[in-house]
């Protein structure tokens, strides 16, 4: 077994069966990350009359969550380094909240209905941070070599833009009714959402059994112990035992993760605000609320597949500024050519195509950053998605704060806000990429 450790570790070659089965592993998270970031906000204005302001601080609160408990989670794990045992735990807390979130409360009170939709948001965005935690602390245990480390990153981002395919095939067959596919969605809608979950949650609830069945916990939980001479580019400044950071590290570590804090900014507003923007279009009714979103993530799953390749050629520097220029041309197309059927999926497809670019460099820039210091790997990753959660959270609320909802004074108030965050976060994340180029890249 020792043996084999070494193997993974100095080689860098992981069995594409273990590939696979850490590929399972975050696929329950990805297909309610689809669902929330996707469906939450229009669910609970459309369909739960919720006010705009109220469903924005449902959205905050659930990013306050997961922020607030993502660092505890890396603190408990790097501890008790029982990654797996966690895994479980969280998985356990998303099963039982994530299908109340889109459980049919409209006709409910609406006491009764925010007290449900708070609790079950904060069980569901705690059990959700246990997993993502987890799950990403396991890549810098599996292999020590940073290709490798970038490739297990890639599968594991395509796997999650694979799951949000399912979750848009399942909304695009499931919301849309005969006779209606001109109609928006309203509080009629409420029976579909609950049942897309529930076949979500078992489909999740299947890839998370296999997943324990088929990766092997040897493989996470022992030590790397690496030979002397052995040093990465990437890596923390070396500390004591107690794992303090120096100062240069701190600052290093802020500045990557600002840069996964612009790329998740990206990927998660235009989530949010797509199916919005395609709704205020009325291209397709109701199936576009799925179609849009579905062709966004067959262009992040393309790319994600070809970013291998890519980064193997030029490099994580010029593929972020590869993803975060695709990304600017997204926002340009969203604000000046129009809305026309081809252009909505156009702009899909290009904000699909940048946002895994973007997402997986900053995911492989974070393991260099970690290097062989595989003790402290959860705390990192809970650091650059603490900031990411509550960036993202303010964002939102700010947004749906300001959000205009006289249709004569400003019809294409949708259309701004998505031009407007997916160019201003690519501009913040190439603006970051300059400052870490020349120390990890």
């Amino acid at each position: 077994m020792d043996s084999e450790r070494r193997f993974l570790v100095d080689k860098g070659r992981i069995p594409t069966s273990t590939k696979l089965a850490y590929a399972l592993g975050h696929i329950f998270n990805d297909l309610a990350a689809a669902m929330w970031f996707s469906y939450t906000l229009i669910y609970l204005q459309r369909v739960a009359l919720l006010k705009p302001i109220v469903a924005g601080a449902l959205l905050l609160l659930g990013q306050i969550i997961d922020a607030v408990m993502t660092p505890i989670f890396g603190i408990l794990i790097d501890r008790y380094c029982k990654k797996k045992i966690w895994h479980v735990v969280g998985s356990v807390m998303v099963t039982f909240s994530f299908p109340v979130i889109f459980g049919g409360f409209a006709n409910s009170s609406t006491t009764i209905a925010i007290v449900l939709y708070v609790t079950s948001i904060a069980i569901f965005q705690t059990g959700w941070a246990a997993v993502q935690i987890s799950h990403l602390s396991m890549i810098p245990s599996l292999t020590n070599s940073v290709q490798a480390r970038a490739d297990l990153t890639a599968i594991r981002y395509s796997a999650q833009v694979g799951a949000a395919v399912v979750a848009f095939v399942v909304t695009w067959i499931i919301l849309p009714t005969n006779g209606e596919s001109m109609v928006q969605l309203d509080e009629q809608d409420d029976y579909k959402f609950r049942n897309i979950t529930l076949i979500l949650t078992i489909v999740g609830v299947i890839a998370t059994v296999c997943f324990h069945m088929f990766l092997k916990a040897r493989l996470l939980e022992q030590t790397i112990t690496l030979k002397p001479n052995v040093e990465e580019p990437g890596k923390l400044p070396d500390t004591s035992p107690n794992l303090r950071i120096s100062w240069s590290g701190v600052t290093i570590l802020l500045r990557v993760a600002m840069l996964y804090v612009a790329s998740r900014l990206f990927i998660t507003l235009a989530t949010v605000y797509l199916p919005l923007y395609t709704e205020e279009t009325k291209v397709d009714g109701k199936q576009a609320l799925a179609s849009v979103p579905l062709a966004s993530y067959v262009s992040s799953f393309t790319a994600a597949l070809l970013l291998k390749y890519i980064n193997r050629i030029w490099g994580n520097k010029v593929c972020y500024f590869l993803g975060a220029v695709i990304g600017i041309a997204a926002a340009i197309v969203t604000e000046f050519v129009g809305s026309s059927t081809m252009i909505v999926y156009l702009i899909a497809v290009l904000i699909g195509a940048g946002s895994s670019i973007t997402m997986v460099t900053a995911l492989s820039v974070t393991a260099e950053l970690i290097g062989s210091r595989t003790e402290r790997s959860a705390f990192v990753y809970s650091i650059v998605t603490f900031l990411d959660k509550i960036i993202t959270g303010l964002v939102v609320i700010l947004i749906e704060k300001w959000r205009c909802n006289d249709k004569e004074l400003c019809p294409t108030y949708n259309r701004d806000t998505l031009s407007l965050v997916c160019a201003a976060s690519m501009i913040a994340g190439l603006v970051t990429l300059l400052s870490v180029s020349r120390r990890l890249i």
